[in-house]
């Protein structure tokens, strides 16, 4: 009897450690461990809990249309009217088809109007524009908005800007330019300022509009325009004023510009990415590397948290395909060549090439 006894001890002993391990496993599996941008734990999600996730993508200065208008066997206005207008971006709209907005800076003048150019105190000088049909390009490749606050748009004075206004809004685009732009999904709200970023006063009425909209919204981003061209590095100026927006409540930097790439920063647990670079541009450019930038935000409705990851994906901006081929962006998928580019992104080389 005292061996039963025994054994049945040692049986209930052995089926208890069983239990508890069970028990712990299913408490693991039913819990996902979310990393931030950083790769530093971040929050522990129990499945069963509401969250919203929404996917942005950003791609730098693009260009739909040309120097002065001018339509001539071989320039970009001849390859858009001799192609369907998903074809400037046929080589990456899947990826904004994927995403929830696609947000990009469009550097020309949209106007049906003859026009006289604006007068420039600087030279070389350039204007671009483009007939307003051919908004239509940003319609059929899943790109939902296009910011106008760039050094382009008043090219053709206060009515080139005002008709380039009318015919992003008429072609049911969402405008990026003076005012907030609110980017909502299932009650979360995304506050996106569009801004020229030239000067200090430009720097602080964003200020002043981070500050009015931030009760307003769930997540503020700056998408600026500014720096120097052609510069691998931010200017000690624009550092500032991107670590100002930071500072002041913003909760991520974009910057457009330079038509090259300039690296991403984390600042106080926050994301700035310099520069974009150029991305359609008609072939143009002395560096042909770009990117599309991603943000994937999860908004958790119950604990009122917002987690942040995202994806770097280097793009050429054009290619060396024959005919109108070499003058559209494509995503870069030779392994090496993509390294460099996220390798200069991250500040571990001088450059993307």
């Amino acid at each position: 009897m005292k061996k039963k006894s025994t054994l049945m001890s040692v049986l209930l002993f052995y089926v208890g450690i069983i239990l508890v391990i069970l028990a712990s496993s299913i408490a693991f599996f039913n819990r996902e461990v979310i990393i931030d941008q950083v790769g530093v734990l971040n929050t522990i999600k129990t499945r069963g809990e509401k969250i919203v996730n929404i996917k942005l993508s950003f791609i730098g200065d693009s260009l739909v249309g040309s120097y002065l208008g001018q339509n001539y066997r071989g320039n970009f206005r001849d390859l858009l009217e001799n192609n369907d207008y998903s074809f400037s971006y046929k080589n990456v709209s899947d990826i904004f088809k994927k995403d929830d907005y696609t947000i990009a800076n469009g550097e020309n003048v949209f106007t049906d109007k003859v026009l006289e150019p604006s007068i420039k105190n600087h030279n070389p000088a350039y204007w671009y524009y483009a007939p307003t049909r051919f908004t239509n390009v940003y319609n059929e490749s899943s790109i939902e908005v296009v910011s106008i606050m760039n050094n382009h748009t008043y090219d053709y004075g206060g009515i080139g800007y005002s008709d380039t206004k009318d015919a992003i809004r008429n072609a049911g685009l969402i405008l990026g330019a003076e005012d907030p732009v609110i980017l909502e999904k299932s009650g979360i709200r995304i506050g996106l300022l569009c801004i020229n970023l030239f000067s200090r006063f430009q720097y602080e009425n964003c200020v002043n509009d981070i500050k009015k909209i931030k009760d307003e919204v769930d997540y503020v981003i700056v998408y600026f325009h500014g720096g120097v061209e052609y510069l691998f590095y931010p200017t000690n100026e624009i550092i500032e004023y991107s670590h100002g927006f930071i500072d002041n409540g913003a909760d991520l930097v974009i910057g457009a510009h330079p038509h090259v790439l300039e690296p991403r920063e984390i600042y106080n647990d926050k994301t700035i990415i310099y520069s974009l670079g150029s991305f359609l541009f008609g072939g143009a450019g002395l560096v042909n590397r770009t990117i599309i930038y991603q943000v994937n935000l999860e908004y958790n409705l119950d604990r009122k948290s917002m987690n942040f990851k995202d994806n770097i994906i280097p793009c050429y901006l054009y290619t060396n395909k024959p005919g109108y081929e070499s003058m559209i962006p494509s995503v870069i998928t030779d392994i090496s060549e993509k390294q460099k580019v996220l390798d200069f992104m991250n500040q571990l080389t001088d450059s993307p090439i």
